[in-house]
């Protein structure tokens, strides 16, 4: 399997941190968005990543989708039950987080795509307040365990764990250790594994 796109995004990292609880082997192919346009077009005409290329040579997009389609292939994974209240947990948790990235990710875009004059600072601080509301959700969730981690993470933990250290980078001041403490340990922890140390971001 080859996944294109840098670990730079948190989409991309989780992936590939799955893959690598999961056992699953994949070459790795760190084309950026920014300067590699072309070239990810070759594999999605919409230019996003992450992009899973499978043995048989399809082209699988959307980190929700792409993790599915691994957990639903690989025997005897524990990332994602295939059914079950446990299974509706872990969706809801990572859907929580992964909405947090994409309201990170546009705060990070919307100054860099428009002028200085068009850029509405009332929305921006909309955008921070979004991402806060989210880590206080799964900050509750964490300091009541219900969150998996370490070597036991499960599909929720690996994405909650990648988010929070690409927020320390986009957004520190919505990932704040002293309010999410319970998320800043989940995070610490993970972090030193192999799994993830062996997806470290290229920024």
């Amino acid at each position: 399997m080859i996944l294109i796109g840098r670990y730079a995004s948190p989409f991309v990292r989780r992936v590939a941190v799955s893959m690598n609880y999961m056992g699953i082997k994949f070459e790795h192919k760190a084309l950026s968005t920014a300067s590699d346009t072309d070239a990810i077009k070759t594999y999605n005409p919409m230019a996003k990543v992450p992009v899973l290329i499978t043995p048989d040579g399809q082209a699988l997009v959307d980190s929700a989708a792409i993790l599915d389609t691994l957990c639903d292939i690989t025997p005897g994974q524990k990332l994602l039950p295939a059914s079950g209240q446990v299974r509706r947990n872990i969706l809801q948790q990572a859907a929580i987080m992964t909405n947090v990235l994409d309201k990170a990710v546009q705060h990070v875009y919307e100054p860099l795509k428009r002028p200085a004059e068009k850029v509405h600072q009332p929305f921006l601080d909309g955008l921070v307040d979004q991402v806060a509301a989210g880590l206080d959700m799964l900050e509750i969730m964490a300091a009541k365990g219900e969150i998996s981690s370490g070597e036991q993470a499960n599909l929720a933990g690996i994405t909650i764990a990648v988010g929070w250290k690409f927020l320390q980078r986009v957004l520190p001041k919505a990932a704040l250790a002293d309010r999410h403490p319970s998320l800043a340990k989940h995070s610490q922890i993970c972090e030193a594994l192999p799994a993830f140390k062996a997806c470290q971001s290229e920024v």
